[in-house]
């Protein structure tokens, strides 16, 4: 006999289901670390040690399912457990890494704080469907546009990545324009075939790859993605 369930389709992973499994492994390492041998090896108490990605596996599944484009719990999640991480494995030397981490972090918001100054995105688009903005900090995202008045974008990725695909997507007007900034990070942009695409970024330490480069047809109206910003130790590929 046939069963059919009406219930709605939920994500494998979940915070809580990460959070179950990494609890039952470090439960068995602890389990491990009791017998003389291995505990000889150094190697369960080491891997101990990295209970810490426990926490940044539930940010970054929490990052995933979120439909919100800001995952401030996500973030914190992953920054607070790469945090202890580094705290475990130096030997819980806590003095000596706590000013380097807040540098960092203190840095990354000088960051952001400047990009949205220099951007200046406009309430308006900030707050449309058809204007694509993506962080990526400590972690990656993934966005497919569809929009059939595709009003451009603000991408930025910080020891993270992205994966931008535009091939369902068509421009309002004539250009739109997305702005870059990476830095010890990159990602992928896709675009449809009968987009030109114009690169103007400033790369320093990094490359952009452009494999969707056209020339474009005298007396065409090809629509036009440009592509602006800058990038420092880090790499972005764009393709059809």
């Amino acid at each position: 006999m046939n069963m059919e369930f009406d219930t709605p389709t939920r994500p494998a992973a979940s915070p809580r289901l990460v959070m179950g499994i990494g609890v039952i492994i470090l439960g068995l390492l602890l389990t491990l670390n009791q017998i003389p041998l291995l505990r000889a090896s150094r190697i369960p108490e080491f891997m101990i040690d990295l209970w810490p990605l426990i926490l940044v596996a539930m940010g970054v599944t929490k990052i995933k399912q979120s439909d919100s484009r800001n995952n401030t719990s996500g973030y914190t999640l992953v920054i607070v457990g790469l945090f202890l991480l580094l705290i475990t494995l130096g030997n819980g030397h806590f003095a000596e890494l706590i000013w380097p981490a807040i540098l960092v972090a203190a840095g990354i918001s000088i960051v952001l704080n400047a990009l949205r100054q220099n951007r200046r995105i406009s309430p308006e688009l900030q707050g449309s469907e058809h204007f694509t903005q993506g962080t990526a900090i400590l972690s990656a995202f993934k966005h497919r546009v569809m929009s059939q008045t595709f009003k451009g974008g603000e991408l930025t990725a910080i020891f993270g990545g992205y994966d931008l695909d535009l091939r369902q997507a068509a421009i309002e007007g004539d250009s739109a324009r997305i702005d870059l900034f990476v830095l010890f990070g990159g990602g992928e942009i896709r675009v449809p075939e009968g987009w030109d695409v114009v690169v103007q970024v400033t790369a320093i330490a990094a490359g952009i790859d452009n494999k969707a480069a056209s020339l474009p047809l005298e007396g065409s109206n090809r629509p036009k993605l440009v592509i602006t910003g800058s990038m420092f130790f880090g790499g972005t590929e764009i393709k059809r």
